[in-house]
């Protein structure tokens, strides 16, 4: 990810990061104006907001990665309408606000029932809980124990253990020293940087490649 200029010009001015895939020098390649649906934690509401998205392009003709990219704000991420905090806020309203029904959370945060039921989903299917949970213990095994799998096998139930583990998980890679957002949740965080670290994008709509949750996450 590249840092927003601070007003000089010129293409080798100020560059975005080198490229994720091949490490040569970067520079930036023109804008993508987009919509997005965020949500300001400090007032607990949404707002529709337009950004300007910088994009940048590797220097190098041998790389074999997809030599443009679009550079992030830090709560951004691919391919999202609603940004990442919203989907897990809503995704929080279902499975721990006491059965609320799907209905009442879309109208909520003003999006059809079935972009919600979408979301559940996804979020059950990001990471194997016992995974996240054996991670953890690898990465703090003197620490407090991770929330347990549950025993109910549902899309509702399997969703809240990996949000609550994704959050356990971005607290313990901040104590290893991992720059993750200062931002919760920890599914945003913990997103963000295996996009940032390894190029990883889990797609709403179609298969994601395993997110990394060993030791590996330590070596940035």
């Amino acid at each position: 990810m590249g840092v927003p200029p601070s007003g000089r010009r010129g293409k080798y001015e100020e560059r975005p990061e080198p490229c994720l895939w091949c490490g040569s020098a970067s520079w930036w390649n023109g804008f993508r104006s987009v919509a997005q649906t965020i949500l300001d934690a400090a007032a607990g509401v949404l707002a529709r907001v337009f950004l300007r998205r910088r994009r940048s392009r590797c220097s190098s003709r041998d790389c074999s990665g997809p030599r443009a990219a679009t550079v992030y704000e830090p709560t951004g991420y691919p391919h999202r309408w609603y940004q990442l905090p919203v989907t897990a806020a809503a995704v929080g309203d279902v499975v721990f606000g006491k059965g609320k029904a799907l209905e009442k959370v879309a109208e909520e945060y003003g999006c059809d029932r079935r972009s919600v039921g979408r979301w559940l989903r996804w979020t059950a299917r990001l990471a194997e809980p016992a995974e996240l949970i054996r991670g953890i213990a690898r990465l703090d095994p003197a620490g407090l124990p991770p929330p347990r799998v549950p025993s109910d096998s549902g899309v509702r139930a399997r969703a809240g253990a990996v949000l609550a583990l994704l959050d356990r998980f971005a607290e313990v890679l901040r104590q290893r020293g991992v720059a993750l957002l200062a931002v919760t949740p920890g599914l945003m965080a913990v997103l963000a940087h295996q996009l940032r670290r390894y190029g990883i994008v889990f797609y709403l709509t179609r298969q994601s490649p395993p997110m990394h949750v060993s030791l590996e996450v330590l070596r940035i």
